[in-house]
């Protein structure tokens, strides 16, 4: 086994995206199957929930949900934390996913939460990282509170275990999606996200909003919903629901969902990563009108912990999403891996 994968989320729609994707990859792997000229083999250890798109306990029951459909409730599932990092009130802005992260819809079939795993997730990424020290890698695509917290809690016992941390959030020219300069990861919890940056030795690797937004937005929801959604399989057919209830309403034309295409940097980078840059990053804590914003060192005064992933190869990345969701005729081996 070469890697360990932990999955840290605030399960909306981009989120389930991404976890199907790190499934899929994990499953062709075993059969060994497809992916031969991937760069890792890896196994999913540990899905931690956060608060951010919607509460830490609609994450995890939708990460149930999707392991579920997809039959792999093997994976343990951790609920993390439910509070700020620095204590205040919580509130999501906009409930872009609706206020339980996917839409609010009803469904026929419960989750059963006997199988969410007792131990807290902040806990969870400590032990895990013991067991398997340097091996396990960390994929944030929510607000960082549960990281930030391992870190302030076990410092450089955990740090220095730490394999490969991805993050999905910031942003590196001080366009924002949630306020007029920040991005929404960091700008819920804008004092982890700098906890992050003031620890790490090693660069994180940062997939920030302006690269998903630049480019990845060239996807179109009608491809998402009649090519994609076309699949009959049952992880598409939930994701029909949710995006159908979340889009549509709003007349949305374009298809963006960042978590998956952070995973798709993680699993592939030889594909999909064209660009990146080596930065000093922080994160403004203070500013009237900039606080969440990540600011990075261009003028190089200070040792690089970021390496930001500035632009992508769009259409590798729309085969390996069409890969994941199973559309009919997408091998990765072929479409991709001899490219």
């Amino acid at each position: 086994m070469g890697r360990y994968v932990v999955y840290d989320c605030d399960v909306g729609n981009d989120d389930a995206w991404g976890l199907m994707m790190l499934i899929k990859a994990e499953e062709a792997y075993k059969r060994r199957q497809e992916l031969t000229n991937a760069p890792k083999k890896f196994k999913i250890i540990g899905v931690t929930c956060v608060q951010g798109n919607t509460t830490v306990d609609h994450a995890v029951v939708n990460t149930l949900r999707v392991l579920d459909v997809v039959n792999r409730n093997d994976i343990p599932v951790y609920k993390g934390c439910s509070n700020l990092f620095k204590p205040r009130p919580w509130e999501n802005p906009k409930y872009f996913v609706g206020k339980d992260g996917f839409g609010d819809l009803e469904h026929e079939k419960p989750v059963d939460l006997s199988l969410v795993r007792p131990e807290h997730a902040v806990n969870a990424m400590y032990e895990l990282v013991c067991k398997y020290p340097k091996q396990v890698d960390f994929l944030l695509v929510g607000p960082l509170t549960n990281f930030a917290m391992c870190i302030s809690m076990y410092g450089t016992k955990f740090l220095d275990k730490v394999g490969e941390t991805y993050i999905m959030g910031g942003n590196y020219r001080g366009k924002g999606n949630t306020t007029k300069s920040a991005e929404f990861n960091f700008m819920m919890d804008p004092e982890a996200a700098q906890i992050v940056f003031e620890n790490v030795e090693a660069p994180v690797t940062i997939l920030p909003w302006e690269t998903c937004d630049d480019q990845a937005f060239r996807i179109t929801l009608d491809w998402r919903l009649n090519m994609l959604g076309a699949v009959e399989s049952p992880f598409v057919q939930l994701l029909n629901r949710v995006e159908r209830a979340l889009l549509v309403p709003r007349g949305v034309k374009r298809w963006l969902v960042c978590d998956a295409l952070a995973v798709a940097v993680y699993l592939f980078p030889h594909l999909v990563v064209l660009e990146q840059q080596l930065h000093h990053a922080a994160v403004e804590l203070a500013g009237i009108h900039t606080r969440g914003q990540m600011v990075i060192d261009h003028l190089r005064w200070e040792q690089a912990n970021a390496n930001i992933i500035t632009k992508i190869n769009i259409d590798h990345y729309q085969k390996i999403i069409a890969w994941t969701a199973g559309l009919r005729g997408v091998h990765m081996e072929c479409e991709l891996g001899k490219e």
